[in-house]
């Protein structure tokens, strides 16, 4: 365990200046994602879409193996919550998540009983669809769910907490709050504040632990009951809480936000309610990873376990959300029903429930994003508790595609609020393979620019492209360097995801 404990913390070691390198390239090329409208001054006849993620392995889970006694390779069964994060210097994914080393072959992953069998395991992959137990974790109890979120923090300056983990280790005596613990390798954890949890109720929840640079504090995502804690009565919300120094005070946090689903009124939790969320940050952006559960408690469909047909009720659904201050969170692809991950159809695997991995892991010029699936609906013990299998499942979204600003057959324009024009470099990621997109430059008073705008602008058209350089034939572009200017992007049966400038 030691060597693995030391390679593990030399690949950390490692692993930093990779993501060095890597922020500083971002430096050199200003991204702006239309996922949201902080770049945005003005459009019209454009509409935000949100895009389905598309599943790999052939819409098949991905496999999990241990090591028989015998040395030899056999199945491992393993569910979400799952934490996957690339190790670039190894060229590793790592996965923190529920393990069942002892559960007998055909056992249904569900009921109290196989909770006897649940585990919290740690497994690496190389190929992504194939993963090897390393470890059970270590230093960690847990109160039954085995519900744990793994973060790497980039804040630590000690090895010992360059993992940390919120995770539901309340011991008996104490109210279902979050525990914290930290860790040098991820196998290998201690808890903080002496494994007592850290907030009230709830932890059966993703409970989200981040270091947000730019805030220069840590964020605290966990359950907040607005009804009974448990059973049919229970109505599922939030909090976001706020600690600059985990480490040194891990109880110290003071509460941001605590919310519900309610846009649509006071009983829109017989519709909706938040069932788990992570906070994944990327590009300036904070991406809520939302799993909502559906029509709760609504068996209108059958009280009978049925394993062919899709339900459409009491379902979990996975959505992204964004946000600029982890506080105000734009929901318009929960209200919507544009799912992060699609639900499969009858007789599939993950038909009636989808749940998000805790973080997206970006490679390849692809997003990975590992998730839960399962062949029955939720249940409530009181009422139906169907019979289900679950399993760990990925799906892939071309680079920076979440979310884009489309038009249809009637043309739409988007205008980019000022900006300091640093090159004459401009590359956008656009899907305009059935239409186009010109892009024009504007001057700081959003005046068009001779040679560089009206009959002179830069087009793409039928082309889908994720890094597309925008040419104009007049000379005007390399003038404007160092000057306030605007961009003005008109799109025709087209969806624009992000524009991209050189520094």
């Amino acid at each position: 365990m030691s060597s693995l404990r030391s390679r593990l913390t030399i690949a950390w070691m490692i692993l930093f200046p990779c993501l060095s390198v890597a922020m500083a390239g971002e430096a050199k090329r200003k991204k702006h994602l239309f996922a949201d409208n902080h770049a945005v001054e003005s459009s019209d006849g454009v509409h935000r879409v949100w895009n389905t993620a598309t599943k790999a392995n052939g819409a098949q889970p991905v496999r999990f193996w241990q090591r028989a006694p015998q040395g030899n390779r056999v199945p491992l069964k393993a569910s979400i919550y799952a934490s996957a994060l690339y190790d670039g210097s190894r060229g590793i994914i790592q996965m923190w998540c529920r393990v069942f080393p002892g559960l007998p072959p055909g056992k249904a992953l569900e009921g109290t009983e196989v909770h006897k069998f649940m585990r919290y395991g740690y497994c690496e992959s190389r190929d992504g669809i194939d993963f090897d137990l390393i470890s059970e974790l270590k230093g960690l109890y847990s109160n039954g769910d085995y519900n744990i979120v793994v973060t790497l923090d980039p804040h630590a300056t000690d090895p010992r907490n360059r993992y940390k983990a919120g995770y539901d280790g309340a011991r008996p005596g104490f109210p279902n709050g979050a525990c914290l613990a930290h860790s040098a390798d991820g196998i290998e954890w201690t808890p903080y504040h002496e494994g007592k949890p850290v907030t009230g109720r709830a932890a059966d929840f993703t409970n989200c632990l981040i270091w947000d640079e730019p805030a220069r504090l840590y964020r605290l995502f966990t359950r907040t009951d607005y009804g009974g804690g448990g059973g049919p009565g229970e109505i599922r919300g939030m909090r976001m809480m706020t600690n600059p120094d985990v480490e040194n005070s891990p109880a110290a946090w003071t509460t941001v936000r605590e919310w519900k689903l309610d846009r649509e009124g006071t009983d829109e939790h017989k519709r909706r309610q938040i069932y788990t969320m992570t906070d994944w940050q990327y590009s300036g952006l904070h991406f809520g990873l939302f799993s909502i559960y559906e029509w709760p408690n609504d068996f209108s469909e059958g009280q009978t376990t049925d394993h062919a047909k899709r339900h459409e009720r009491d379902v979990v659904n996975t959505y992204l959300a964004t946000s600029r201050d982890a506080v105000n969170w734009d929901l318009g692809a929960i209200y919507t029903e544009q799912p992060l991950v699609e639900r499969g159809g009858d007789n599939a695997w993950d038909k009636d429930m989808v749940f998000p991995s805790s973080w997206i892991i970006t490679r390849d010029q692809e997003h990975w994003i590992y998730y839960g699936g399962a062949n029955e609906r939720h249940g409530v013990a009181e009422i139906f508790q169907p019979k289900r299998e679950m399993a760990i499942g990925l799906a892939k979204l071309p680079l920076d595609r979440f979310a884009g600003l489309r038009a249809a057959d009637k043309p739409g324009t988007i205008v980019t609020k000022p900006f300091k024009l640093t090159s004459p470099e401009i590359m956008l990621n656009a899907d305009a393979r059935d239409g186009e997109v010109s892009i024009e430059v504007l001057d700081a008073d959003g005046q068009p620019i001779a040679g560089l705008s009206g009959m002179d602008a830069a087009m793409l058209s039928n082309m889908n492209e994720m890094a597309w350089r925008a040419k104009w034939k007049s000379p005007e572009i390399k003038q404007r360097i160092g000057q306030t200017a605007q961009l003005r992007l008109r799109l025709r049966n087209a969806t624009l995801y992000t524009v991209q400038i050189a520094e």
